[in-house]
């Protein structure tokens, strides 16, 4: 919540998890391996991230997961989680 208004919007949430991505790709190739990701995704998350089943998360796919996640807590549909 950055704007400190009680409520995280959508754009506060993509700012987010773009860093995230980026303090997750320890090797700074630009994909997400499993051992990357072990601390915050079990096998399961992973495998359902990596939408092209090629080992490995891009940014778009962590991108489209997570945005995706956020739609789905998003129960007011106002773009902003409270």
């Amino acid at each position: 919540d950055t704007d400190d208004n009680g409520a995280v919007s959508r754009q506060e949430y993509q700012a987010f998890m773009t860093k995230a991505f980026g303090a997750l790709d320890t090797d700074k190739n630009g994909a997400l391996s499993q051992a990357e990701t072990a601390d915050v995704l079990n096998a399961d998350q992973f495998a359902a991230t990596d939408a092209n089943a090629n080992g490995r998360v891009s940014r778009d796919e962590f991108m489209n997961r997570v945005m995706k996640d956020f739609a789905a807590a998003d129960k007011s549909g106002d773009r902003s989680l409270q």
